[in-house]
């Protein structure tokens, strides 16, 4: 982590020199950075879990986006099954609840055929819709795509749930014939389980819920086609909240609000939301024909972040925006800007 404070002093130049008052008028007056931090690690290869303290943003761990293909919802109340969305998992439906009738020829006509694959886009994980396994109790058999380059497309088949544990099947489409079966344990403290085909078990992914605040992360979205109302899905990467955990987000996108005016008055002047992808990646703007930049960012997205700190039994509230997205020259590593408001 790196906290930068720049201090500005504005000497009075004009009045010896009349002639360069109105140059001086028309540029920006540098501004104070309370704190910042720059995202470690290209948030299209990795995944960064931060937790925001009064004074400083500590990432707390991190995760190859190729390291899961399933999330199990865990702590929560509801029974939500993920496809590996920071991959680029998709998965299809195939009308079949036999695993004898599930064959590679079957897999391939899929594969060049249907259009019925989806994904799942975490930003809107709320709600059930965005979720590609919303029947997945139905017992009928999928075919996934990790989206990774070798051993890519599986079988799944859902078999049973209790309060506490999930049970499936799955299948290379490799080697149909190797079926294996797993359960899956809720685990307190998580938001979800992660399991990976590779390991052919759960693997380590998020931090416990209670120790992270936002998500640095790829993901697919939705990319509106130049047939209007017709959208196709496309890789982006952007922050998520830890919404499960309670992280509330309000924004403030008034362009006449500056960032430095933003106080703790404002936590009851705008309304907070538990969208995942409240921050998302709508801070983004693509740079002008013949910058050197591909993205600008938009000086017009300011956020009020919401957390509880189970620490002090209180409300933690902090304003952020994100300010820069290169390091070292390079893209997708963004560049935060933040400040403790205070607690209640």
């Amino acid at each position: 982590m790196k906290n930068h404070k720049i201090l500005y002093a504005i000497f009075l130049s004009s009045l010896l020199f009349p002639s360069c008052l109105k140059d001086i008028d028309l540029e920006p007056i540098p501004r104070t950075i309370e704190e910042i931090f720059t995202v470690e690690y290209s948030i299209r290869r990795i995944q960064s879990f931060y937790r925001f303290y009064e004074n400083t943003v500590i990432e707390v761990d991190t995760a190859l986006p190729s390291s899961w293909d399933l999330a199990f919802e865990s702590a929560g109340a509801g029974n939500r099954v993920l496809i590996g969305w920071a991959s680029s998992s998709t998965i299809v439906k195939t009308g079949i609840i036999n695993f004898v009738e599930i064959t590679q020829d079957l897999i391939l006509d899929l594969i060049e055929k249907s259009n019925d694959w989806t994904f799942d886009d975490p930003s809107y994980i709320n709600t059930i819709d965005s979720v590609s396994l919303r029947n997945w109790e139905d017992g009928e058999i999928y075919i996934q795509s990790r989206g990774v380059e070798s051993d890519n497309y599986y079988a799944i088949q859902f078999i049973s749930k209790t309060d506490n544990t999930y049970t499936f099947k799955y299948a290379s489409a490799k080697s149909l014939d190797i079926i294996n079966e797993v359960t899956i344990n809720r685990s307190t403290g998580f938001n979800y389980v992660y399991f990976s085909y590779a390991v052919n078990d759960v693997v380590p992914v998020e931090p416990p819920q209670r120790d992270w605040d936002i998500l640095c992360s790829p993901y697919l979205g939705w990319w509106e086609t130049d047939i209007p109302g017709e959208y196709s899905p496309y890789s982006q990467s952007g922050i998520l909240i830890n919404n499960e955990y309670g992280v509330r987000i309000a924004r403030v996108f008034d362009p006449a609000i500056a960032f430095e005016n933003i106080g703790l008055s404002f936590i009851n002047e705008y309304e907070f939301t538990d969208m995942k992808g409240a921050i998302g990646s709508n801070w983004k703007l693509l740079g002008s024909v013949g910058s050197e930049n591909l993205y600008t960012m938009d000086p017009d997205k300011k956020y009020i972040m919401k957390k509880y700190d189970y620490e002090t039994d209180k409300d933690m509230y902090f304003k952020l925006q994100i300010v820069d997205y290169k390091l070292n020259g390079e893209d997708h590593y963004p560049t935060i800007e933040f400040k403790y408001l205070g607690s209640k």
